[in-house]
C-alpha cells in the first residue's frame, strides 16, 4: 500500500487540489481498507503546490507520507521555526538574533568569504547527512587533545576557561571537534583517488617560485625604486635605505610572476615589487598534495553548490540573488 500511496503522491506534482482528489479516489478504491486524507498547501512565493497524505489504518495509528520534487522544499521544513531559532544570543536579556549577527558581520569585514563558508560548511553537512562518517569515542578523544595542544590549552583550568568564555560544555565541545573530524573525513573521501589525475593535468599551475617580497608604504615610493633599479640599483641594498620598506623571502606560486625569469623584478600591486630567485617545476609533495586536494574539493563544493536550493533568510534581495 505504501509504494502505491507513494507513486500516488509522485503524481500529483503540479496537479490543482480539485484534480488531486481524483487520484486521491481511485487510491482509496484499491485499498478500501486504509484512510486517505490529502492534506495541500500553496506557496505564496512561487504559487507551488505541496501535497502530505495522512494513512490511517484502524487500530494502527497514522502514517504521514509526503514527496516533493527535486529542489522543492520537503514538507516538515515549510513554515516552520521555533522562536529561538531567530536568536544568537541573549546578552543580560537583551538579545540578538541570527539576521542582524550576520549581517554586521558582512558589513563589518565586507567581504564574500563568510557568506562563502557558511554554504560550503552546509554542503559538507548534508554530505555527511547522507553518507555518515563514524568516529570511535578513542578517535573523538585525540582528536579533542590534538585541538587543545594546538591553542595551547594544556590544563583543565586553562580549557575550563576557554570554554566559559564561548558558553561552551564539554560535550558542546566535543561535538564541534568531532564535526571538524568528520568533515576532515569526507574531504578525503571527495578527493580520493582524484588528486593524482587532476595534478596530472594542471601540473604547471603548481610550479612555485622563490622570491623578495619588497612592500612599500604607498604605491609612489614603490614607482621611484623600480625606476632606480631599472637604472641599476640593487634590489636588497635598496630595500635596507627605503624607509618603511619591508622585504620577506617567500615561495608563491609561478603564476604570480607570469613569464618573469631568475633575477627580473616584476610589480604584482602598486606597492610591491618582487625579486625572482628561483623557479621550480611542480611535484607533487606533501605541501602540493595538500594544495591539490583543496583544488579538487573546491571544485567538488562548487559543483554541489550550483545544484543546490540555497535559501538565505536575511539580507537584501540582491544579495540572495547571487547565490
Amino acid at each position: 500500500m505504501l509504494p502505491d500511496a507513494l507513486e500516488t503522491l509522485r503524481g500529483l506534482d503540479g496537479v490543482d487540489p480539485s484534480e488531486a482528489q481524483e487520484h486521491l479516489r481511485e487510491l482509496r478504491e484499491r485499498h478500501p481498507g486504509v484512510r486517505f486524507r490529502l492534506l495541500w498547501q500553496r506557496e505564496d512565493y512561487d504559487d507551488s503546490l505541496h501535497y502530505d497524505l495522512l494513512i490511517k489504518r484502524p487500530g494502527e495509528g497514522t502514517v504521514s507520507l509526503s514527496w516533493c520534487p527535486d529542489r522543492a522544499l520537503p514538507w516538515p521544513l515549510r513554515g516552520v521555526q521555533r522562536a529561538g531559532e531567530m536568536l544568537l544570543l541573549r546578552i543580560d536579556g537583551v538579545g540578538v538574533k541570527v539576521v542582524d549577527a550576520v549581517a554586521w558581520l558582512d558589513f563589518l569585514w565586507d567581504e564574500a568569504r563568510l557568506v562563502d563558508r557558511i554554504v560550503a560548511a552546509a554542503l559538507v553537512q548534508a554530505e555527511m547527512e547522507e553518507a555518515p562518517v563514524e568516529l570511535s569515542d578513542d578517535e573523538i578523544q585525540e582528536a579533542v587533545d590534538a585541538f587543545r595542544r594546538a591553542r595551547g590549552l594544556l590544563t583543565a583550568e586553562r580549557t575550563r576557561e576557554w570554554m566559559d568564555r564561548r558558553s561552551l560544555t564539554l560535550v558542546d565541545l566535543q561535538e564541534l571537534v568531532a564535526g571538524e573530524v568528520a568533515a576532515a573525513r569526507v574531504r578525503e573521501r571527495v578527493t580520493a583517488g582524484r588528486v593524482e589525475p587532476y595534478f596530472e593535468e594542471h601540473r604547471e599551475e603548481f610550479a612555485t617560485a622563490r622570491v623578495a617580497r619588497l612592500t612599500f608604504p604607498d604605491s609612489e615610493t614603490a614607482r621611484r625604486a623600480a625606476a632606480e633599479i631599472d637604472a641599476g640599483a640593487g634590489f636588497f641594498a635598496l630595500a635596507e635605505r627605503t624607509r618603511g620598506a619591508r622585504l620577506v623571502v617567500e615561495d608563491v606560486p609561478a603564476a604570480e610572476i607570469g613569464t618573469a625569469r631568475p633575477g627580473d623584478v616584476v610589480s604584482p600591486a602598486p606597492d610591491v615589487l618582487l625579486k625572482v630567485i628561483s623557479v621550480a617545476g611542480a611535484e607533487l609533495d606533501a605541501d602540493t598534495r595538500r594544495r591539490v586536494e583543496r583544488r579538487v574539493f573546491d571544485l567538488w563544493i562548487d559543483e554541489r553548490r550550483r545544484s543546490a536550493k540555497i535559501e538565505w533568510f536575511w539580507g537584501t534581495t540582491a544579495r540572495t540573488g547571487t547565490l
